[in-house]
């Protein structure tokens, strides 16, 4: 995973999203020598504060990259060496409160792309996949994880580091399944000039994204 291929993918992801309407409000990720992502107060998702006060630190101040029609926010973050990869954390932020019919009419009135995540008993909750070898411990710290619910020992092994393009895609087929088959054209369209696990198509997302 270099560096170059996870920006042109990101910048494509984000392209999808305001194609698709998924995407509300959006940021371009900033990009250095050896980061993509990189938001000055993401590191306020890891304190031990109320969840909603997490969230309305990053949706306040903008710390996200996606901003999605219920107020979900997507992140993505990359850390890079000489060699490759060093480390990167994804996060899916569920809005704790949805928004109001005259902050968002569009997400009351289409029902036939929304109607599946405004069912009153959906429980929502942070996801985080995270990619750091440096803390690596056998049974305890994974390599790559998948974190729910800001549990702080909940760290569920991940086969792989994982792309934008695959995380984005796990997000929409499981968490706004009727606005992905809605667009599946374009969310399905292979990236160009793209090869290997990070183009596959979403129905194989649970197979690259399998428990070790």
């Amino acid at each position: 995973m270099k560096l170059n291929s996870v920006v042109l993918q990101l910048n494509e992801v984000i392209k999808r999203a305001i194609e698709s309407g998924v995407s509300v409000r959006q940021n371009y990720p900033k990009v250095t020598d050896c980061s993509v992502g990189d938001l000055k107060t993401s590191g306020v998702a890891l304190k031990d504060i109320p969840y909603v006060d997490i969230y309305n630190d990053l949706e306040l101040n903008d710390q996200y990259h996606i901003k999605l029609p219920d107020g979900g926010l997507l992140i993505f973050q990359y850390a890079f060496d000489d060699v490759g990869l060093v480390k990167h954390r994804l996060g899916f932020f569920p809005s704790p409160v949805l928004p109001s019919v005259e902050e968002s009419p569009e997400l009351y009135e289409r029902d036939e792309l929304y109607g599946d995540i405004l069912l009153n008993k959906i429980v929502r909750f942070p996801i985080r996949f995270d990619y750091d070898p440096k803390s690596y411990k056998p049974l305890f710290h994974p390599k790559s994880h998948v974190t729910f619910g800001q549990f702080e020992n909940c760290r569920v092994p991940v086969s792989h580091p994982v792309l934008p393009n695959v995380f984005f895609k796990f997000i929409i087929m499981n968490f706004y399944h009727l606005v992905y088959k809605k667009n599946k054209n374009i969310f399905d369209k292979k990236l160009a000039g793209c090869a290997g696990v990070g183009c596959m198509l979403p129905g194989d997302a649970a197979t690259y994204l399998s428990i070790s």
